[in-house]
């Protein structure tokens, strides 16, 4: 993320408040008001289904402020790591979850009604508890009992973004495999005039890592083994860095290295290029007739499989989680209960979508998949949606190995080079947490 090297100084091994649940301050009262921190943008939304829906329906005046990315980081770490009550509702991204889940109630406890967990995607509740279930353990949450402690709002995952177009001029069919990225993106670098085959977004760091993680899943398998030993560093993950940095690369534009997000939008929108994982906000944009000359051209699928190695299909997944901080009194705590439940529910869920929402709820989806042309691709998604590692410590290394991977784009590593290192940087960082005791 934006702010990696922020987490991970911010709280190093994460934060454990305990296992939550009261105060002390115990009240039978529900509060009249609450305070939420949201990050702008996908919280500007949240901030219009608050007013036109959940504060009617529950009665509560819920006052939403809207930071910056890593604003709201900076705001949410200084609130809970020194067990502040300046925010009721926690609003999380899901990377920074196993920092912050120790300073974060067990939900049901304080809702009103059980969660709807029959209609609420699994990927969506497994990312909002802890520890996370199928993830490895971690020495910060020993002796935790395994337990929902969030609730998913943005039901993010990554997409696939292709222009139809070319794939019809070249006579490909839509990509199911990322070998299928690759031969119908070698035709149309030969054969469409001024288009490239594919778009990598290489930038050192966050960027290129964020780029590269569904890839590395789907061929090399997992990131970590079930004792987090970087699992990358053996015949499929290498085979994944080199399918990356040389066969994509090769019907990519020059100057992947220092492509970000814009870079992307802008070529797959202009024509300039084929192909590229793209996030719902970026979704959004792409189908803008007024942003976007492609608009009519670009079609949106899941994230492909492995074509050879791991053969997964491996979305990342990129949801935006609300939690309900600890240290505020239970009046406050049975509030952010009701709150949390009303804009969950199937009727706030309906409305959600109508504002410009991405749901996480399977009769949100049944009953609106006609609302964004990428809603299928999405749904299909979440269900093997792959979270980032569960470890406070991703912000830590992540950037590191993305800083490698830059480098293997750049031609400055072979692949074999890149996992090697990753492989010992890594699990450096680890050691010196102790992970492996």
């Amino acid at each position: 993320m934006a702010l990696s090297g922020l987490a991970g100084c911010g709280g190093g091994d994460g934060g454990s408040g305990g296992d939550g649940g009261s105060t002390g301050s115990g009240s039978n009262q529900t509060a009249q008001e609450l305070s939420i921190a949201a990050v702008e943008g996908s919280g500007r939304l949240f901030k219009r289904l608050v007013d036109e829906y959940v504060a009617e329906d529950t009665g509560i005046t819920v006052n939403v402020e809207l930071f910056p990315y890593a604003n709201l980081f900076e705001k949410t770490n200084s609130v809970l790591s020194t067990q502040g009550d300046a925010y009721d509702i926690a609003f999380m991204d899901d990377p920074w979850f196993p920092q912050f889940a120790g300073h974060v109630d067990p939900i049901q406890q304080w809702l009103p009604e059980d969660l709807p967990t029959d209609q609420l995607i699994d990927t969506t509740v497994d990312i909002a508890t802890w520890p996370t279930p199928g993830a490895p353990n971690i020495p910060s949450a020993e002796g935790m009992d395994q337990q929902i402690r969030g609730q998913v709002i943005v039901g993010n995952t990554q997409l696939f973004a292709y222009n139809s177009g070319f794939y019809d001029q070249v006579g490909a069919d839509a990509p199911e495999t990322w070998g299928d990225v690759y031969d119908a993106g070698q035709k149309i670098s030969q054969q469409v005039d001024g288009a490239n085959g594919y778009i990598i977004r290489g930038k050192r760091g966050n960027p290129v890592m964020a780029n590269f993680f569904a890839l590395g899943n789907a061929i090399g398998g997992t990131m970590f083994d079930d004792d987090w030993r970087y699992n990358w560093a053996g015949e499929n993950g290498t085979e994944a860095v080199r399918f990356y940095t040389e066969d994509l690369k090769s019907i990519s534009p020059d100057g992947v290295t220092s492509f970000d997000s814009d870079a992307i939008l802008n070529g797959l929108a202009s024509g300039s290029a084929a192909q590229a994982p793209a996030w719902p906000s970026a979704a959004s944009l792409l189908l803008d007739s007024e942003e976007s000359d492609e608009a009519d051209n670009i079609k949106f699928t899941p994230i492909p499989k492995g074509h050879k190695g791991a053969k997964r299909r491996a979305p990342t997944q990129g949801n935006w989680i609300m939690g309900i901080n600890s240290y505020i009194d239970d009046s406050k705590k049975k509030a952010a209960g009701e709150v949390i439940r009303s804009a969950i529910s199937k009727e706030a869920q309906n409305k959600y979508v109508e504002l410009g929402g991405v749901p996480f709820r399977h009769d949100t989806f049944e009953e609106n998949m006609d609302a964004q042309p990428w809603f299928p691709a999405l749904y299909e998604s979440l269900q093997t949606a792959q979270y980032r590692p569960r470890t406070p410590l991703y912000s830590e290394f992540g950037i590191g190995h993305g800083e490698l991977l830059n480098a293997a784009l750049a031609g400055d590593l072979s692949p074999s080079e890149m996992t090697q290192k990753a492989k010992e940087q890594v699990e450096g960082i680890l050691a010196n947490a102790n992970y492996y005791e």
